[in-house]
């Protein structure tokens, strides 16, 4: 999540028989008119947040397993799991020191 901005809020699903890679991703987003940033996947979850007009049309028809079997060219079956999600947001705590430079400045 990038500082300032608002929580996302989305879908997620279980894609079985296909791995999705960064170019699969990258058309799911071209697909849903969102951010390559708004599709993630991780253990075979697909996880679409919702930041856009069109995305939202979308999600009103109830056509988004669709639009991503489409864009994944695998079977709407293979898509299970369906479920609304909330973006998590994960604060970064860092100690500037980390980031000191060790050499004398003379």
């Amino acid at each position: 999540m990038f500082p300032g901005s608002k929580i996302r809020t989305g879908f997620s699903m279980k894609i079985s028989g296909v791995r999705p890679t960064r170019p699969d991703l990258h058309n799911v987003a071209a697909e849903l008119g969102i951010g390559t940033r708004d599709v993630l996947i991780k253990d075979g979850i697909l996880t679409v947040y919702n930041t856009s007009d069109v995305c939202q049309e979308i999600i009103d028809d109830n056509a988004l397993a669709s639009f991503v079997s489409m864009a994944l060219d695998i079977s709407s079956e293979d898509i299970s799991e369906l479920k609304e999600v909330v973006e998590e947001p994960v604060k970064i705590e860092f100690d500037p020191s980390d980031f000191e430079d060790d050499e004398d400045d003379e």
